[in-house]
């Protein structure tokens, strides 16, 4: 067996991870009604030690290839839980429950699209610090525009 097929179960574990900690972060966040940019920076961090912690050797690289489905899924966790809740009057437990599932659903639609090969695994990076850098320049924004107090 070559080592090369280590390393992919390492990263398919670490993609694995990022999927589980971004929804559970994303429902907890979603409940909660914070800000998104500064969820996703503590979801990030939580992601990067519970790595850490798990594979004290990991290099950058492995670390940022979960990134992606880890703000994914916890977009997709946080907005489903405050639409259900917000939107739809739906009791807290059962939107934080639904937002969590969703969640999940997303991240495993996600992960089920790269063991199908439909899309490539290099540019995942580049595209989850965009995500990252479009929630934070989203919520710098908010804040400067004023609101009208009726």
């Amino acid at each position: 067996m070559s080592p090369l097929v280590g390393v992919l179960a390492i990263a398919a574990g670490v993609m694995t991870l990022a999927v589980l900690v971004g929804a559970v972060g994303g429902a907890i966040h979603g409940r909660l009604k914070g800000e998104l940019s500064i969820g996703a920076i503590l979801v990030m961090g939580t992601f990067y030690f519970v790595v850490k912690a798990l594979e004290s050797w990991s290099p950058w690289s492995l670390v940022l290839s979960g990134m992606l489905p880890l703000i994914l899924t916890f977009l997709v966790g946080s907005v489903t839980t405050q639409l259900l809740e917000t939107r739809l009057g739906l009791r807290p437990v059962f939107a934080t429950l639904a937002g969590l599932g969703s969640a999940l659903l997303a991240g495993f639609l996600y992960l089920m699209g790269i063991k199908l090969g439909w899309w490539p695994l290099a540019d995942r990076n580049n595209i989850a610090l965009a995500v990252l850098t479009c929630l934070i320049i989203l919520s710098i924004w908010k804040r400067m525009i004023p609101r009208n107090s009726d």
